[in-house]
Parts: C-alpha cells; structure tokens; sequence
C-alpha cells in the first residue's frame, strides 16, 4: 500500500501534500489518522483552495486503499455486503454534512476551501473508523453534552447530514461488533462513543474555521 501511495504523491505533485515520513507513521501510531494537512507555500486564497482540494483528494485515495484491504480480507460474503453498504451510507452523510456546513459561504472565495478541507477531515475519520482506531479524550457524557450543544447551535439537531450520520453510527458500529460476540456489547458502547468524539470533533474544526 505504501508504495502505491507514495506513486500517488508524485503523480500530484510535492507541493501542499502530506509528505510520505508523516504517512509513514501508520495510522495507528500517528496522533493525526489519515493524511495530515497540508503547509501550503502560498497564502493565497487561491492557492489555500488548490492545497485544500489536494488534500481531499490524497485523503480520500488513502481511504480507498484501507477500504480495500479490509474488503479484501473479510472471511463471508455477508461480511462484504455489510461493509459495501456501510461505506455507502458514510458516502452520503460525507457529501451532504459537507455542503450544509459549507453552504453559507457558497458564493465566497473561501468556499472551495472549507468544502475540501471537510471532505478531507471526514475521509481521515473514516480511516480511523475503518481500522478501529480510539482516539478519545473526552468522557462519553462530557462528549454527548457537547455535541448535543453544538447541534443545536448550528441548528443542526435535524438535519440531512446528522441523520445521515446517525444511521452510519449504528451501521458501521454494528459491524464492528460482531468482531466478538461476547465482547459484542462492550464493543458496541466503545464504538458509538469514538464516533460520537470524531463527529464532535468535525463539527468544532468546521464551525471554528468558518
């Protein structure tokens, strides 16, 4: 993986792209999963934008890959499917959660910047989804506080992207499970707490950067 990876980089050129001594830290033992971002040269609006887009771009090929594998070594077709419709759905609460938070500032120069820069932060938390990573920081009750505060905040408590990302919660969890059925429901909780912390986390990134 990491040699196609590494291709990847050259093929889109050095600059505004993570570097491969920051992507040769796995996933698992960097404090950032994914692909970090960017220190782009230029500060111009229009160059923050071409990085921006980049950094999608590397992100969400990286994600591909891990996807992939995982894919590639599921055991039952029943495994597959539920992993293909699961990826699906994240698919969609990406797109739509990405464009609500972005929507105000259709029009504005900065749009292209804030639109890449959440597809590129959503893919890097699929990623750690995907390999089970737990970043957690917070207590589970301090996070739903939190969450359910900024929801609200943004006006966001009903909307597309945070029903879309409720049913990917309970999918990709359920999944996730099942790796143990004695562990199952401890499994379960630990999963529906990470997201929970990562989809906290987004929401703040997206709202401070705005």
């Amino acid at each position: 993986m990491k040699t196609v990876f590494s291709a990847f980089l050259i093929s889109l050129g050095a600059s505004c792209i993570v570097s491969a001594p920051v992507y040769a830290q796995t996933v698992a033992q960097s404090e950032i999963y994914g692909v970090a971002a960017p220190d782009c040269e230029s500060q111009t609006q229009l160059a923050l934008n071409f990085c921006a887009a980049r950094w999608s771009k590397t992100a969400d090929f990286l994600r591909s890959l891990v996807y992939e594998d995982i894919a590639r070594n599921l055991r039952t077709d029943t495994r597959k499917i539920q992993l293909k419709a699961i990826e699906q759905t994240w698919t969609s609460y990406r797109e739509t959660h990405c464009k609500e938070l972005t929507e105000p500032f259709r029009k504005g120069s900065i749009y292209a910047l804030l639109y890449h820069s959440c597809f590129a932060r959503v893919a890097n938390d699929r990623i750690a989804d995907l390999q089970g990573q737990n970043n957690s920081q917070l207590p589970p009750d301090v996070t739903i506080q939190r969450l359910s505060k900024i929801l609200n905040q943004a006006n966001l408590s009903n909307s597309s992207g945070q029903r879309q990302w409720q049913t990917y919660q309970a999918q990709h969890c359920q999944f996730e499970s099942l790796r143990s059925t004695e562990q199952a429901p401890q499994l379960l909780k630990q999963c529906r707490d990470r997201l929970a912390e990562r989809r906290l986390r987004e929401l703040e990134a997206t709202i401070r950067i705005r």
